[in-house]
């Protein structure tokens, strides 16, 4: 065999390893939660933000973007009021910021939308965002205690369209914070006294479904049902076309069944409050169904037998 053929033979060779190693766009990255979370407080920054929702992280290309926000362990709306009684809100903050991220965490609840470094890109306008296809997540580090919680995530697939819904979802998300750490130690003791049954752990978790109206204007027109049920309260809230509301329920539990009635309007339409019960969920067979008048005859999914099924996640 001659030189030439023993040169072509090892370019070949070299080209075939490296085909082996290079890997798919589209391979999925692997994400170390604990590595991850071990750098969370390495990216606090200055602290600010009013109504008792305080705010700091860092974006980088090198380490990945982190929004993390702060929530009073005794609730956004309490602090907020102790502050401004005792003192001014910017002398609140100014003593926030001289304490360590780890004494901080022991008064305050700790939410973070993480992107990993691999899944963050300079948009046009210079700043930092999500990459498409792309991932978002959130994560919680209760107030006092030291495991990281991954709580959900958002996935951006198609279009810039994606980031937009991305903010939205952050949005939504951050609200549903502020408005659960008020209802936990403004209206807890009103709430546990009313609601006669506490739901077994089996309805536990978030219900999640989406009507649709079709094309309206050329437009896809609907809207998005969400039933968050913990052992702290029962959290439904509406988002789409014409419509819009976030409601705390209280429960009563019947076999199968679930009846959510209205105990307080928290955002938005307060129809549910004329609505008795203002939802019923049913489970059968691992599957879940809900009943309302929320929803009406121009949605395009019919219900079935045991109503319109929503998913439990």
């Amino acid at each position: 065999m001659n030189k030439i053929t023993l040169f072509v033979i090892f370019l070949f060779s070299l080209q075939l390893v490296s085909c082996q190693q290079t890997p798919e766009k589209n391979q999925a990255i692997n994400i170390d939660d604990k590595s991850v979370t071990n750098n969370f407080f390495k990216q606090f920054t200055k602290i600010y933000g009013d109504d008792g929702l305080l705010e700091t992280g860092n974006s980088d290309l090198k380490k990945g973007g982190f929004e993390i926000y702060l929530v009073s362990k005794i609730g956004a709306k309490n602090w907020y009021n102790n502050v401004i009684k005792k003192q001014s809100y910017d002398s609140a903050l100014k003593a926030i910021n001289q304490l360590s991220p780890q004494k901080i965490s022991s008064d305050f609840d700790i939410w973070i939308f993480y992107t990993d470094k691999n899944y963050l890109t300079e948009l046009e306008d210079g700043s930092l965002g999500p990459k498409i296809p792309g991932i978002i997540e959130l994560y919680y580090l209760k107030s006092g205690e030291k495991t990281w919680q991954k709580i959900d995530s958002y996935s951006l697939k198609n279009d810039d369209d994606d980031r937009i819904k991305s903010f939205t979802w952050k949005q939504t998300k951050l609200q549903d914070i502020i408005d659960q750490s008020n209802i936990k130690k403004d209206e807890n003791k009103d709430f546990s006294s009313l609601q006669k049954v506490t739901p077994s752990n089996k309805w536990f978790g978030t219900y999640s479904a989406y009507y649709s109206y079709g094309k309206i204007g050329g437009e896809n027109a609907g809207w998005t049902l969400d039933i968050k049920i913990s052992n702290d309260s029962i959290i439904a809230s509406g988002d789409g076309y014409q419509i819009g509301f976030t409601d705390l329920l209280i429960a009563k539990e019947n076999g199968n069944e679930l009846l959510l009635n209205h105990f307080k309007n928290l955002n938005g339409y307060n129809l549910g409050s004329k609505m008795n019960p203002e939802f019923v969920l049913i489970e059968n067979k691992g599957k879940y169904f809900i009943k309302t008048k929320w929803i009406d005859s121009d949605i395009i999914t019919k219900p079935k037998e045991l109503g319109y099924e929503i998913l439990k996640n």
